[in-house]
């Protein structure tokens, strides 16, 4: 964990954290730190109007990265057995809550044009764009007063595809399955059990912090594969129990 520019490690120190995602909501984030410093709790108070930032990294010795890039917008410290710091994360929450969008073009543009300078001015990392199919407006477009999150969703829906808000990035998904690289797993690489439902698959395995929602997931059990788009889920992560659940439909 990076609290601000403090960094916790576990070993030595005891971190723990729960964060949920899915395909179209910014993720949410309980975590925890036994013992912490003076300092660390200090590192997590509101600075006027600008929330702490946190980013946490988790994984394996070989196969480890960033599942957690967000605000810290509330905190507590309680006393039990030991000191413990709970803090609620948001996914750059203020991004979302004041971020409206005036601006026009009065003549052509692309929606890859438009998600781009549009991002940047809120400040929004662009990451993938990935559209289902290009759009250009040949006569311009135009947002007066209109939120953020309904701007990036009327480009996805111009775009065919799906507006995603995970870890800080914002990303656009097309629904075809070979537009992303995709996450092969089986009981060799983390899967745990996996159960077909009416709305599509409910799977369990391993800490996999690639997993997100839209990600795309080659589910490969007996003599079955099947193309998985992960709609929601959740990461765990505590000293010894390390997991990954989501539910998903087929493509």
């Amino acid at each position: 964990m990076n609290i601000g520019g403090r960094v916790l490690e576990y070993p030595p120190m005891t971190l723990e954290f729960e964060t949920s995602f899915s395909l179209t909501a910014p993720s949410q984030t309980k975590a925890k730190v036994m013992n912490p410093a003076p300092e660390t709790i200090t590192a997590c108070e509101k600075k006027g109007n600008k929330y702490p930032i946190i980013t946490i990294s988790a994984g394996y010795e070989q196969d480890n990265g960033t599942c957690v890039t967000g605000e810290i917008i509330k905190y507590s410290v309680k006393k039990a057995s030991d000191w413990t710091l709970e803090m609620t994360i948001a996914d750059k929450t203020s991004l979302w809550s004041n971020s409206v969008v005036n601006k026009s073009w009065s003549s052509f543009i692309t929606a890859r044009q438009v998600a781009t300078q549009i991002l940047s001015d809120a400040g929004v990392t662009a990451s993938e764009m990935l559209f289902g199919e290009e759009k250009a407006y040949d006569k311009g477009l135009a947002f007066s007063g209109v939120p953020l999150k309904t701007v990036m969703d009327r480009l996805a829906k111009d775009t065919k595809s799906v507006f995603a808000f995970r870890n800080g990035q914002a990303s656009f998904l097309s629904e075809r399955a070979g537009s992303v690289t995709a996450v092969v797993l089986n009981h060799g690489s983390g899967l745990i059990e996996s159960t077909k439902t009416d709305k599509g698959y409910k799977v369990k395995g391993l800490f996999m912090y690639k997993i997100q929602g839209g990600s795309i997931v080659v589910l490969q059990q007996g003599n079955e594969t099947v193309n998985l788009k992960v709609l929601k889920g959740k990461h765990v992560f505590s000293p010894g129990n390390a997991r990954t659940e989501f539910e998903a439909k087929a493509l």
